[in-house]
């Protein structure tokens, strides 16, 4: 269990996070939300200790982080920031092995119990595969999961991840998160930008809102249109779908939610497998019946401003069609890892025997 009781925390005289409070129960993923600058980030920087706190305290298992050092506070808690590491021909294999560094004396080398956690770890995350590339050849999605089982190598229970959708596509995105909620003996925060991610993939939320916290709950509790629109400062509307609670954004210019009335009141029940269906078809019959296009399409004639615009435009495109262009050329193919015995074949071995 991971208990944040009371924290305050002063930037150049200003505070910047006052009175923050709450607890993330064992197994469970508890998410970080709020807009930017709202102190998440910070928050987690002070859960592991980069920050101090002005105030307040946070308990890992009833102990202190500050009364934790070393190894004993690397065999409880992990994690992934944001910061990326450097692009250094390091392979993906040697990366992953980094986690079990708090186990290796200073003129130690790594064990072969060191080589089968990293190959483990690995494996959870799908990536044994990617093993003796190097690490700065791989997508975002495929470093996140390498930076994951690092953190997984380390073995600890707790595990705190600061923002790690950023630059991932929708796919890999879900993928992600996806493993990260079936570690269910690990304790999770996560720092979430995308609501309907929190939404979907954690169990308890936290919003904050100019330091301090504004809701805490479960999802249904807390991602609702009258807690966040005066957060967002944006409409919102919640309805469901595959299952789960979902958010649908407005302008700033829209009218805010409506408690009562049908049309804007309305909030599906995640639990009702046909508020899906409802909320599909509604969808259908408002785009059919009241919706106008935001741009018509108005066909060019010849002899008209229009038309002579479209001319040009035809011949831009021809003209362009037949230069090559530079972003399509294939870039050179990376150069083979040198090393004669990597850490990924040791690894290998490791796990085969």
């Amino acid at each position: 269990m991971i208990t944040v009781d009371r924290i305050q925390f002063t930037y150049d005289g200003r505070i910047t996070l006052d009175d923050i409070s709450f607890h993330a129960e064992p197994g469970s993923t508890l998410g970080l939300i709020g807009p930017n600058g709202s102190g998440k980030s910070t928050l987690l920087r002070l859960m592991y200790r980069a920050l101090r706190p002005a105030g307040g305290s946070v308990v890992i298992d009833d102990v202190p982080v500050e009364r934790l050092r070393g190894r004993e506070l690397a065999s409880r808690l992990a994690v992934v920031a944001q910061e990326a590491p450097p692009d250094t021909p390091v392979t993906v294999a040697e990366t992953v092995l980094l986690g079990r560094s708090p186990w290796v004396g200073a003129f130690q080398g790594y064990s072969r119990a060191d080589r089968i956690a990293a190959a483990a770890a690995l494996e959870h995350v799908g990536a044994r595969a990617l093993a003796d590339r190097r690490f700065a050849t791989l997508s975002g999605g495929e470093r996140q999961r390498v930076l994951i089982a690092r953190a997984l190598a380390q073995q600890a229970d707790h595990l705190l991840l600061d923002e790690p959708t950023n630059h991932l596509d929708i796919r890999y995105q879900h993928e992600l998160l996806t493993l990260v909620r079936g570690l269910t003996t690990t304790t999770t925060v996560v720092v979430l930008h995308e609501l309907n991610l929190a939404a979907r993939y954690c169990d308890r939320l936290v919003l904050l809102d100019q330091g301090r916290v504004a809701a805490a709950g479960t999802v249904a509790e807390v991602l609702t249109p009258q807690i966040l629109e005066p957060v967002y400062k944006i409409p919102v509307r919640r309805t469901s779908a595959f299952g789960a609670v979902q958010l649908l954004f407005g302008p700033a210019t829209e009218p805010p939610a409506v408690v009562t009335g049908e049309a804007t009141g309305h909030q599906d029940d995640p639990a009702d497998p046909a508020s899906d269906t409802a909320s599909a078809d509604s969808a259908a019959r408002s785009s059919d019946n009241d919706s106008e296009p935001a741009v018509r399409a108005v066909p060019d004639h010849p002899g008209t401003a229009g038309g002579e615009a479209s001319t040009r435009a035809h011949r831009t495109l021809e003209r362009d069609a037949s230069s090559p262009d530079p972003d399509t050329t294939a870039p050179a193919p990376d150069k083979p890892a040198l090393n004669a015995v990597s850490p990924a074949a040791e690894i290998r071995e490791a796990a085969t025997r």
